[in-house]
Order: C-alpha cells, then sequence, then structure tokens
C-alpha cells in the first residue's frame, strides 16, 4: 500500500513537469521489458536515427523475475528492487538515474510498479512510450501495434521530427 503511494506521487511529479523536445539528442535510455520486446539491442536503430555514438546510449532491462536464462542483461531490474516504502534498491540505480538524458523510450506496454518507478526516477527532457500505459510516463504516446523494435522507431521518426520546438 505505502509503495502506491509513493510511486503515485512520483508520477504526479513527473506530470507536473515542463516537456522540452530536444533540438539534438546526444543521450539516450531504453527501458526495456524482456517480457514483450524480443529484439533487446535497440542502439543500431537510434544510432542511426540520431547519428549519436553507441557509449551514449543507455539501456535498463526488467523482468519480473530473475533467472540464470537472463544474465546477459545488465543492468536488469526486477519486482524485487522495489522496496516495500516504495524506494528503489538496485547497486546500479545511482548511476543510472544521477544522469540526464536528453529522450527516454519507455517499451513496456502494461503498467507495473516496478516499471512505473524506474521511467519517473530517470530525469529524461522528452519520453516515449506505449499508449496502453499509465499518460503521465509519456510525452509521445504511440500505439501497441507497433510492438517491433522497427515499427516502433519508424511511427516515432514520423512523428517525433514533426513536433514543434517552440
Amino acid at each position: 500500500m505505502f509503495k502506491i503511494r509513493v510511486v503515485e506521487k512520483a508520477l504526479d511529479e513527473l506530470s507536473s513537469r515542463t516537456v522540452i523536445k530536444p533540438d539534438t539528442v546526444r543521450s539516450v535510455l531504453c527501458l526495456i521489458d524482456l517480457n514483450i520486446l524480443n529484439e533487446p539491442n535497440l542502439n543500431a536503430y537510434i544510432e542511426d536515427l540520431f547519428e549519436i555514438k553507441k557509449n551514449k546510449i543507455v539501456t535498463v532491462y526488467y523482468a519480473s523475475k530473475r533467472s540464470k536464462e537472463l544474465t546477459s542483461y545488465s543492468p536488469l531490474f526486477c519486482n524485487r528492487h522495489l522496496h516495500w516504502d516504495g524506494t528503489l534498491i538496485h547497486p546500479m540505480k545511482k548511476k543510472i538515474m544521477s544522469k540526464k538524458y536528453d529522450l527516454l523510450f519507455n517499451f513496456f506496454i502494461k503498467d507495473n510498479r516496478t516499471l512505473q518507478s524506474i521511467s519517473s526516477h530517470v530525469n529524461a527532457d522528452f519520453r516515449v512510450g506505449f499508449a496502453t500505459v499509465d499518460h503521465r510516463l509519456n510525452d509521445l504516446m504511440l500505439g501497441n501495434e507497433n510492438n517491433s523494435a522497427e515499427q516502433f522507431f519508424n511511427t516515432f521518426n514520423n512523428f517525433f521530427f514533426k513536433i514543434s520546438t517552440e
């Protein structure tokens, strides 16, 4: 119960922020739910789209439970990383959350307290995700028919560059 209130408060704070569409994208964070996206390497799409270096793209993975098959994904968050008091506990949390990103991609289609908490703690100017999750998380919401990385980035490309920055 307490966990829910803390996450809801973070989402409310997120919804009251000023949205800034960056003129140039120099840093990107991808939050990927491994349960829905079977192509977890999105770096090639992002590098081509924004012409940025691979080291400026940070990928954070999520799985509901840890397993031996997921050891190659790092950093990997799971439900146990959202503490009972609503705080995130993960060794990589400070490294990920202390940086500022121009763009955040939320690759998850269902509301989940852990994913919502991670996303709401990321300091990003512009957020992109699916319309099926809490509307406070994303500035640009795409339909969940864009379930492959190629479809997602094609649709994103059609809309993002048409958004006026003024």
